[in-house]
């Protein structure tokens, strides 16, 4: 696929051909397509509706719960959103949840060829006509690998395999500039490297694309500190990261 114009993001976002809505009692539910063109694994909707046994907690917070589960050998990431206040629960059930955020980032991130790891699912209860959402879950692929920061620490600064992923970072955040968009958690473990190199953007929880130009840039500029933010204690790798924007 060429480089997508912001016309061809907006038509995807606008029709999202890449989800498709599925049966579940009591919520809203969507899978991936691209993924699942057919049969969805029973084990998926049925994750979506309790926490299965065996999963590995990744994090408890007070918004969300994630773990690792594995399927036929291969881990996914399994989240559960529960909004933390009674004003969460009608805001995101007005305006859109964190979780259901991240599933729009995730399907339009794939669309632009930004590393992430794919969304499979997702699924929202809600009631009052809409406007209250109870709990929300979302399933993705797993990104192998290493926070940035971990991975990078044992390797020279003029390292050929630590310039790979700063020059797939350029690249990345180059596209993104291209949409207006942010990702708006920049943290190093938001940057999972695999052995060889490559990456992937996790939690896109805040990630918010073709924002109005002046908006843009306030964000733009948040993400941009927040990222060299994560160097500034290694001084060989702000060296390495500090011109990874240069292209917006």
């Amino acid at each position: 696929m060429g480089e997508a114009t912001r016309g061809d993001l907006t038509a995807f976002l606008n029709e999202l051909p890449s989800a498709r809505s599925i049966p579940l009692r009591g919520a809203l539910a969507a899978v991936n397509s691209s993924i699942f063109p057919g049969e969805v694994p029973r084990w998926l909707p049925e994750a979506s509706a309790r926490i299965p046994a065996g999963l590995t907690i990744l994090k408890f917070g007070s918004r969300a719960i994630v773990g690792s589960y594995p399927i036929e050998g291969e881990p996914v990431v399994l989240k559960y959103y529960e909004p933390a206040s009674f004003t969460k629960h009608l805001t995101y059930g007005m305006l859109g949840s964190r979780c259901h955020r991240s599933w729009i980032a995730g399907l339009a991130f794939g669309f632009l060829g930004i590393p992430t790891p794919a969304p499979l699912m997702i699924s929202e209860w809600k009631s009052l006509g809409g406007l209250w959402l109870s709990r929300s879950f979302l399933a993705t692929r797993h990104a192998a690998g290493l926070p940035l920061a971990k991975f990078a620490a044992g390797l020279a600064a003029d390292d050929p395999l630590l310039h790979r992923v700063a020059a797939s970072l350029r690249e990345a955040f180059s596209i993104m500039a291209g949409q207006r968009a942010v990702h708006g958690d920049l943290k190093e473990n938001n940057i999972i490297v695999a052995a060889d190199g490559s990456i992937s953007f996790i939690d896109l929880d805040a990630t918010a694309f073709l924002l109005p130009e002046k908006e843009w840039k306030r964000q733009w500029d948040r993400d941009r500190r927040r990222f060299l933010k994560n160097w500034n204690d290694t001084p060989h790798l702000a060296a390495v990261f500090r011109n990874v924007f240069d292209d917006a």
